[in-house]
């Protein structure tokens, strides 16, 4: 029997939830039921939302997902929002981006963390998990924004233009300065992962891994293979239990 993993977007509109699944779907294993929601209840703006704004609706949606019958979470967003908390509310696994990083990295390597944002609350998620001995360096690579009106109106009458805007700014940040940061990264930090720290650079990462030689870990597929892992595992573990508590 198959998995069931729903991936939450931590967002009050779904202009984003497509987009995920088709960079998801096609990764995610043959017996993988994948889902992606976006929260009720949380105000509808173009952009990441304060945490708290939509921490009491993101646990909600955790606890009923439980409910519903699936088999793992992630929460969609690198900064880990409410992670620690949600694992507190359920009996099924819980992950998020950076948390699965954290789990994947060291295996494979030394670790830069770039991100769009000033650096440090990607220094404080890597001593929280207790890698810090494994992060080579986090680097910033700046992405440009719409204007708040210019997004606010788009948002009202064309989400799916503000959506291919928003994409089509990440993706040159890519190319005109995400691809020379993991190069550097790798030439003077020494590191052999490279982790892309905004779930909205999901998909776009080819062109880095194709030229940087350095593993390229992608914001969605990352957690997506960690939590496939985590819950198969609880699943073949807890099916064992039960079938030798019978015996």
């Amino acid at each position: 029997m198959g998995i069931r993993i729903l991936f939450i977007n931590p967002m009050g509109t779904d202009m984003y939830d497509e987009h995920m699944a088709s960079i998801l779907s096609p990764i995610a294993n043959s017996d993988t039921q994948l889902v992606v929601r976006s929260l009720q209840g949380v105000p509808k703006t173009p952009f990441l939302p304060s945490p708290a704004l939509f921490h009491n609706q993101l646990f909600q949606t955790v606890i009923d997902a439980e409910k519903e019958g699936f088999d793992g979470i992630v929460i969609a967003c690198c900064a880990d929002p409410g992670l620690k908390d949600a694992k507190r509310l359920v009996n099924i696994p819980v992950t998020a981006p950076f948390e699965a990083v954290a789990h994947t990295a060291p295996a494979l390597g030394r670790l830069t963390v770039i991100v769009t944002l000033p650096v440090k609350e990607e220094h404080d998620l890597a001593h929280e998990y207790g890698m810090r001995q494994h992060l080579a360096s986090v680097r910033a690579v700046p992405t440009d924004h719409l204007s708040p009106e210019v997004s606010t109106r788009l948002f009202d009458e064309d989400p799916d233009a503000l959506r291919r805007l928003v994409l089509r700014e990440m993706e040159r940040a890519i190319h005109e300065n995400g691809i020379e940061e993991a190069r550097r990264a790798v030439r003077e930090d020494k590191a052999t992962v490279i982790f892309f720290a905004c779930t909205l650079w999901a998909g776009m990462l080819g062109p880095i891994a194709s030229t940087v030689p350095a593993i390229i870990l992608d914001p969605v597929i990352t957690p997506l293979k960690y939590i496939e892992l985590l819950a198969a595992a609880r699943k073949y573990y807890s099916d064992s239990r039960q079938d030798h508590e019978r015996k």
